[in-house]
């Protein structure tokens, strides 16, 4: 679900650099931000496209000061 809602150019740009599949990276950040993505993932929750995209960028970084929306 997280891959599709993604642009793609966005996911594969990082799947790229840490040497996976973009369809992998999704798993993985599912995996290790299941909160996150359980909010991103239902239905009643909104998120524009702009904030999902900065907390995709930020849990890429592994930015230590980043806190994505729960």
């Amino acid at each position: 679900m997280l891959y599709v809602m993604l642009p793609i150019d966005m996911v594969e740009h990082f799947a790229e650099q840490k040497k996976m599949s973009a369809i992998e990276l999704c798993r993985w950040v599912a995996d290790n931000n299941k909160e996150w993505v359980g909010n991103v993932i239902n239905e009643n929750y909104t998120m524009s496209l702009n904030d999902l995209k900065h907390d995709f960028v930020g849990l890429m970084q592994d930015d230590e000061h980043f806190v994505p929306r729960i």
